[in-house]
């Protein structure tokens, strides 16, 4: 008589891997805090001397990247630990928690915006214009520029959440500059509306990137599927001797999902046929789809049938 079997296998041996890809995007996260320093100071000393408050919100704004970079290092440490006895399932969504809130932190900045956009309708005002104004906004564009791009390329080779989701804070920096540089201008010609109207513009750019992350983040926080269940099922049913499969469930981040489902045998099946069953489609599972962990309940068709 053959009882239920559950099989389990992680890749323990891919922990080291899991360690250097954390330390490869800590990397990236210092290399970006640097030059986000560098924008946000060169934008606030700009605007002090200049007394555009434009620029120096902007400035501030820069300053609001290099304070997502320190939380996504905070996060990108804590994820790198191996699982433990109280995280089990290890410490990586420790790093979706640090995306979340650079998330948070652009519906933040959006909301700032949108406070001085009002003021500006409400109030009046424009920006000092000069040489000076000009050469700053145009230099820390092309920085920002540099940033996403590397940042983007990393995030992509490294499969990291993290530091994409940092790639789209710091291009929300680069429209907001683009904007500054396009307030600038209109001054300059005596368009003074124009100021106010391209920043709402902005505001409108940052919420929607920031809602995005959000929304994502908040996917994996609440274990949303992560794995099409047709695709898990078309490769275990593949197997010779599996009848069914069902019960499938997954979660996780894609540098981490997991995986568990039951699958169903022939009650007649000896027992150590029916454990390689289980191994064998955890091992086909976790090369064709990438899996950190995959669960098998294996059943017998016998059981199953007499519990309907």
């Amino acid at each position: 008589m053959i009882n239920s079997i559950k099989l389990n296998r992680n890749k323990t041996s891919s922990l080291n891997p899991i360690a250097s890809r954390q330390k490869q995007v800590n990397h990236v996260l210092w290399r970006v805090l640097f030059l986000n320093l560098v924008v946000a100071a060169a934008k606030i000393i700009t605007g002090l001397l200049t007394a555009s408050i434009s620029i120096l919100a902007d400035g501030f704004h820069s300053a609001m990247d290099a304070s997502s970079n320190v939380i996504g290092l905070i996060g990108s440490t804590i994820a790198s630990r191996p699982p433990d006895h109280n995280h089990p399932y290890g410490h990586q969504k420790y790093e979706t928690f640090a995306t979340l809130g650079i998330g948070l932190l652009l519906l933040l900045t959006s909301w700032n915006v949108l406070q001085s956009v009002i003021e500006r309708f409400l109030q009046g005002g424009a920006p000092q214009v000069t040489i000076l104004s000009f050469g700053v906004m145009i230099i820390t564009i092309l920085f920002n520029w540099l940033v996403v791009t590397y940042e983007k390329h990393e995030g992509k080779r490294l499969n990291s959440s993290l530091l994409l989701a940092d790639a789209a804070h710091t291009n929300s920096d680069i429209f907001v500059s683009l904007s500054v540089l396009v307030s600038l201008i209109a001054v300059k010609l005596g368009w003074l509306w124009i100021d106010a109207a391209v920043a709402l513009i902005i505001v409108i750019v940052i919420g929607h990137t920031g809602l995005q992350i959000v929304r994502r983040a908040s996917e994996v926080l609440a274990d949303s599927a992560v794995i099409d269940t047709t695709q898990v099922e078309s490769i275990v049913l593949a197997i010779d001797g599996v009848v069914s499969c069902h019960k499938i469930r997954s979660r996780g981040s894609a540098q981490a999902m997991h995986l568990d489902l039951h699958i169903q045998v022939d009650g007649q099946m000896p027992l150590e046929r029916a454990h390689l069953l289980g191994h064998i489609a955890q091992d086909r599972l976790m090369e064709a789809l990438d899996v950190a962990d995959v669960l098998v309940h294996v059943e017998p068709v016998w059981f199953a049938t007499n519990t309907q």
